[in-house]
C-alpha cells in the first residue's frame, strides 16, 4: 500500500521541492547589488554563484526527466483507455447507483493526473518569474562583465524547465484535457463498431 501511494505521488513532490529551489534562486536574484558598500567584484561573483545554482537545478531537473516521460504517457494512454470504457458502460449498461459510482470512478480518474500536470504548468511559470526577476534586478550602472553575465543568465533562464510524456506530447493540465478527448475517441470507436447492439442482443 505504502509502496504504491509512493509510485502514486513521487513526481509530484519531485517537482514540489523544484519549485522550492527555482523560488529561493529568485530571492537570491532579488538581492543582487542591493547593499550600496559590497564592492563590483562581490556583486559579480553573487551573480555566478546564481547562474552556478541554475545550472544545479536544471541537472536536478533532468536527472529524472526519462522517467516522468515513459510512466506518464503510459499512464495517459491506460487513463484515456480506461475512461472510454467506462463511459460506454455508463451510457449503455448502467442503472442510477451503478452510474452514480462510475462518475465518481471518472472524476478519481481525472484528477489522477491532475495534480502533476498542473505542478508542471507551474514550474514553466517559475521560470517566467525567476526571468523577470533577473531582468528587473539592479543591474543598471554596473560593469559590462556584470551586464554581459546577466543576459546569458536571462537567456539560459528563458527556456523553460517543461516535461514531456513519451517524447510526443507535454505535461500539462491542457494535455490532461485532451486525455479526456481520448476517452471519447474511444467511445465513438466502439459504437462505430456497433459492439453495445451486439453485446445487448446477446
Amino acid at each position: 500500500m505504502g509502496q504504491q501511494l509512493l509510485m502514486d505521488v513521487f513526481n509530484i513532490i519531485y517537482c514540489l521541492m523544484l519549485r522550492a529551489h527555482i523560488e529561493i534562486l529568485r530571492q537570491r536574484v532579488n538581492k543582487l547589488r542591493t547593499n550600496p558598500e559590497d564592492s563590483e567584484k562581490k556583486n559579480y561573483d553573487e551573480l555566478v554563484e546564481c547562474i552556478t545554482q541554475h545550472k544545479i537545478i536544471l541537472e536536478y531537473a533532468d536527472l529524472m526527466r526519462s522517467l516522468f516521460s515513459i510512466t506518464t504517457f503510459i499512464q495517459f494512454i491506460i487513463i484515456g483507455t480506461i475512461l472510454g470504457c467506462t463511459l460506454f458502460n455508463l451510457l449503455f449498461f448502467s442503472d442510477f447507483w451503478k452510474g452514480l459510482s462510475l462518475i465518481t470512478y471518472i472524476m478519481a480518474l481525472v484528477s489522477q493526473t491532475f495534480p502533476f500536470c498542473y505542478t508542471c504548468d507551474q514550474i514553466i511559470d517559475d521560470c517566467d518569474k525567476l526571468a523577470l526577476a533577473i531582468f528587473h534586478s539592479n543591474w543598471i550602472g554596473s560593469s559590462r562583465r556584470y551586464k554581459v553575465a546577466v543576459i546569458q543568465f536571462i537567456h539560459f533562464v528563458q527556456q523553460p524547465i517543461a516535461y514531456m510524456a513519451g517524447s510526443i506530447f507535454p505535461i500539462s493540465t491542457q494535455t490532461n484535457i485532451q486525455v479526456s478527448k481520448l476517452a471519447f475517441s474511444v467511445l465513438t470507436l466502439i459504437k462505430q463498431m456497433n459492439i453495445a447492439d451486439k453485446l445487448l442482443k446477446k
